[in-house]
């Protein structure tokens, strides 16, 4: 993973309406564009998705106003969405949390200026996104089930579930348990829109860490992680490196200003050479953007270097109870 030098590609003063803090943007190419949905929070509180467009996938404009705000059903936050290009139509799934229960919703959209929100998922589920074709004649989708508070004692899982026409899901599996990996043993759960392959479907996730039970309040490490699934039952995992993909390492990742220590991967966009652009949010305060290429991501896969834990980590030294994040 190579970072833009440029980064952060995107900042709160960045953004031309009230906010305090932009990250985890979903992304996709629309004609000859670069489409970023960006997560931007006010000072209220209040979270809704800003579009931004660049010609070259670094140098973004963000639009004057939100083109997706909270409605009732939403509790005042838009979280964390990924985009799907299925057909002609492009598909966001994002994260909704009104009073009873976290939320997946989804809202089709064909010029990124109007929206049909169609779904909302049963409470509690989160980081849902959509593969990029019907696998077996069904619309697939990974998820990872979360409650609004939840126990640090119990981790969460990246699940897999398919359906007929993208409102009625069913068929659940488990795709890939907490405790498969190293340096994710809070929870972990699915990013940007999987990347078909030859060998496979290359999916980017993150995974949290909690190291123990004192200190501040926030310390958990996310990194970012990549797994390859078998093309005709995604369920299967061909191969998952126990390295990381990505940890943060750079000051705009490590950032103590609002949550230090984040890289969460929720865009990717594949090029034409196989050049593979990656945009994360980092820290919880901005948005940044790492290349790497697919041939690279299924050396990582299917050749995986050695990975050895820096420090134990018991789960018995956590806190009981900790507000979502």
């Amino acid at each position: 993973m190579r970072r833009h030098p440029g980064n952060p590609i995107l900042t709160a003063k960045d953004i031309p309406y009230p906010c305090e803090r932009c990250f985890n943007p979903a992304a996709t190419k629309f004609g000859d564009q670069y489409l970023l949905l960006v997560r931007t929070q006010d000072a209220d509180g209040a979270e809704s998705l800003g579009l931004a467009l660049s010609d070259d996938g670094y140098h973004f404009t963000v639009e004057q106003e939100p083109v997706l705000r909270p409605g009732a059903e939403d509790g005042g936050r838009l979280n964390d969405p990924r985009i799907t290009k299925l057909g002609d139509t492009y598909y966001v799934c994002y994260c909704s949390d009104p009073p009873d229960g976290i939320k997946i919703g989804m809202a089709a959209t064909k010029d990124f200026r109007s929206f049909e929100r169609f779904y909302y998922s049963e409470p509690d589920n989160r980081n849902a996104v959509l593969f990029p074709e019907r696998i077996n004649g069904l619309y697939a989708r990974l998820d990872r089930p979360f409650t609004r508070w939840y126990l640090l004692d119990r981790a969460y899982d990246i699940w897999l579930s398919y359906s007929p026409d993208l409102r009625f899901w069913g068929e659940h599996r488990m795709v890939l348990s907490h405790e498969q990996v190293a340096w994710g043993n809070n929870k972990i759960g699915p990013g940007p829109q999987p990347i078909r392959t030859e060998q496979g479907w290359l999916v980017i996730y993150h995974g949290a860490e909690y190291p123990d039970g004192t200190g501040t309040d926030w310390q958990k490490t996310y990194r970012a992680g990549v797994m390859l699934l078998d093309l005709e039952d995604p369920s299967r995992v061909i191969a998952q490196p126990t390295a990381p993909l990505m940890s943060p390492e750079a000051d705009y990742e490590t950032d103590p200003t609002r949550r230090p220590n984040v890289i969460f991967a929720t865009g990717a966009i594949v090029e034409d050479d196989g050049e593979v652009k990656v945009y994360y949010g980092a820290a919880d305060r901005c948005v940044a953007v790492a290349t790497t290429t697919v041939d690279e991501l299924l050396e990582f896969c299917l050749h995986p270097v050695e990975y050895t834990h820096p420090v134990e980590h018991p789960r018995e030294a956590r806190p009981p109870r900790s507000r979502h994040a």
